[in-house]
């Protein structure tokens, strides 16, 4: 059975569709899909569609319409830059020589389309590539996914170095010589980065190009939080989690890494369970790390980048190192404000990538239901919690003296609620 295709055109030069029109064996050679309304082709269709192709952004006469189309379509696909980001073409009416004739028609403000209503998937540019929008229209109707295309220039400089492991790359073909990795790095008294090389070559680099490990570096992730350009990052699982979620895994959320991305979008915690469900979770259990640690007299590290820290910094205090907090042993899908969590569990979000995903997402976050979250905080009277590497030397330092209690490290500076897995715009802050 094939799926029914319309075209729909707003505010916009209709270059898309004439594009379209241009090339359109590349969309008839699609199996399983019929376009029914296209008016450039004299198909118009208004009643029976499954797939709606939109192009142009939504002036306020439109939106009622648009409104319409997507309550009757399965999936709505932007076409082009006007209708995902609201084009220049729309500003005609504002500052162009028919103004005063577009306001007296009631045209006010023009907008991209999902901020009237969902948007499933999108094609970019101006105007929008075929060929990208022939494989969205493919892959929803062959394998029922949601895929979102972008044009990238052909040409990318190749790096002068390039370190990465199974967590962290720094690419040196982006690095702008800022220095804030290696600051972040010796505040935690590591030191694995260093600048290297001199004049026009001076870079970020491991001393001698070791390893990461080899360096010392703890992986905790701080380096790729702080860095302005994308030049060191650490191991994404985007794709993975996104597999998980939408085959119906369960998700175990750390409190403090949904507030933080509720916080960087704007809403409320109960509208990103919201948005977890609407992608297909089947559960959403949320945590609080602290409540997982054992009432033993000892130093939890509370990941394994503290736990290396503590080995290589204070080894005095080794004996006492208890279990870190393991927060997801089943198939489960694992978001945390740690990066340095990926070790023990894929996949693993941090708070960063999940705002990256909710706003990729084409849902109106705003507009989701906010649904109760069940949790109960943790108990922390027991614990004494130091945050950041200076409180968290002294404090080893106290415990040492008197072992009598459960002392926890939070290495990045400012505790987990500054974690390595935060959105980058909060640690900005």
């Amino acid at each position: 059975m094939s799926m029914k295709v319309a075209f729909f055109s707003f505010g916009a030069c209709e270059g898309c569709r004439y594009r379209m029109v241009n090339e359109l064996s590349k969309i008839l050679s699609i199996d399983g899909i019929e376009i029914v309304r296209e008016l450039l082709l004299g198909l118009t269709s208004e009643d029976e569609y499954d797939i709606a192709v939109v192009e142009g952004a939504l002036t306020s006469l439109d939106v009622e319409k648009f409104k319409e189309i997507r309550s009757k379509a399965k999936y709505v696909v932007a076409l082009g830059s006007c209708a995902y980001l609201g084009g220049i073409t729309t500003l005609g009416y504002k500052y162009g020589f028919q103004a005063e004739e577009y306001l007296e028609k009631g045209y006010k403000e023009s907008i991209p389309l999902q901020q009237v209503a969902r948007v499933d998937s999108y094609v970019r540019g101006c105007p929008a590539s075929i060929d990208e929008l022939a494989q969205v229209l493919k892959e929803i109707a062959t394998l029922g996914v949601l895929p979102k295309y972008e044009r990238r220039f052909e040409f990318e400089k190749v790096s002068d170095l390039v370190l990465k492991d199974d967590f962290l790359k720094l690419d040196t073909g982006k690095c702008i010589v800022c220095g804030r990795c290696v600051e972040i790095c010796s505040r935690i008294n590591v030191h694995a980065l260093t600048q290297a090389f001199r004049g026009f070559r001076v870079t970020v680099s491991t001393p001698a190009q070791l390893s990461f490990l080899e360096a010392g570096c703890v992986r905790c992730g701080l380096c790729a939080a702080f860095c302005p350009v994308g030049a060191v990052t650490y191991r994404s699982d985007m794709e993975a989690a996104l597999k998980a979620i939408h085959s119906g895994a369960s998700v175990v959320a750390e409190v403090i890494a949904l507030e933080a991305t509720a916080k960087a979008l704007g809403v409320k915690v109960g509208q990103v369970v919201s948005l977890l469900k609407q992608l297909g979770a089947s559960s959403v259990k949320v945590v609080d790390p602290a409540g997982l640690v054992a009432n033993k007299v000892g130093v939890v590290p509370f990941s394994m980048a503290e736990e290396r820290w503590i080995k290589t910094i204070y080894p005095q205090a080794s004996e006492y190192l208890l279990q870190r907090p393991i927060l997801n042993s089943q198939n489960a899908l694992l978001i945390t404000a740690c990066a340095a969590r990926k070790e023990d569990h894929t996949p693993t979000l941090t708070a960063h990538e999940l705002e990256m995903l909710a706003r990729g997402s084409g849902f109106v976050l705003e507009d989701l239901p906010e649904v109760s979250v069940d949790f109960q905080p943790a108990s922390r009277s027991n614990l004494r919690i130091a945050k950041g590497p200076s409180e968290s030397a002294e404090a080893i330092r106290r415990f040492l003296e008197s072992p009598t209690y459960t002392l926890v490290v939070q290495l990045c500076p400012g505790g987990c609620e500054r974690g390595s897995g935060i959105p980058f715009k909060l640690l900005n802050e």
